[in-house]
């Protein structure tokens, strides 16, 4: 992995970190909410969502129309 791959995923890390704290802290959350908290972009959003379900670490649920993310 090169220095900019590693920075990425680095960037990456820490959103999915930031996004655990947050749900955490608050409880579930829409990804509407979570990306007004964290001032970031949707990619990155989306990529620390991935992680984290990827981790088995949270559950993603279908509400009317938005995603709600807790923590399992």
């Amino acid at each position: 992995m090169d220095a900019k791959e590693l920075a990425v995923h680095e960037q990456v890390g820490e959103a999915a970190g930031e996004v655990w704290r947050q749900l955490n802290q608050g409880g579930p959350q829409t990804l509407a909410q979570l990306k007004k908290k964290l001032n970031g972009s949707s990619e990155l959003l989306g990529f620390a969502v991935g992680w984290l379900a990827r981790e088995d670490k949270l559950e993603i649920l279908k509400e009317k129309r938005s995603i709600l993310l807790r923590l399992k």
